[in-house]
């Protein structure tokens, strides 16, 4: 059997700014623990069925801020929900922490993506996804 390489053999090679992008998801995976627990709480609330009905509210400040914001796109993918929004806290300081709120995403529910879009319709040709799916289904019927 192969063994797995140690946390300081996966990052051997790298440059400076390449690590610190690997500490960035860390931080990122600290986040999403935190969000996760907040989806499973409202869903066990029955204010979501499922995380792609949840749009979550990051409030936060600092680094921390500056962090989530720089890979805010990426965030819904993270968390596994259809939107996320982000605003700065209140305060001045490097305070870590991130506020969290769970809330019904706004919008219609793409038939193919399944996430809650605003979107959905805006392509004649296909009224029931969202732009982006719409782009993708006439890609691949153009393909």
């Amino acid at each position: 059997m192969a063994y797995f390489p140690e946390p300081a053999e996966l990052t051997a090679g790298l440059d400076d700014a390449a690590r610190k992008r690997t500490a960035n998801w860390d931080r990122l995976m600290q986040v999403r623990d935190g969000v996760l627990k907040h989806l499973d709480t409202a869903r066990n609330e029955k204010l979501i069925g499922a995380p792609l009905e949840a749009r979550v509210r990051l409030s936060t400040r600092g680094e921390q801020y500056e962090l989530l914001v720089r890979y805010l796109a990426e965030l819904p993918g993270l968390f596994i929900v259809s939107q996320v929004e982000l605003e700065r806290a209140e305060g001045g300081g490097l305070d870590v922490t991130v506020g969290v709120k769970v809330e019904r995403a706004a919008g219609v529910k793409c038939e193919r993506c399944w996430k809650y879009t605003m979107d959905v319709g805006a392509d004649a040709a296909f009224p029931t996804i969202c732009r982006p799916c719409a782009a993708a289904v006439r890609e691949i019927l153009n393909g």
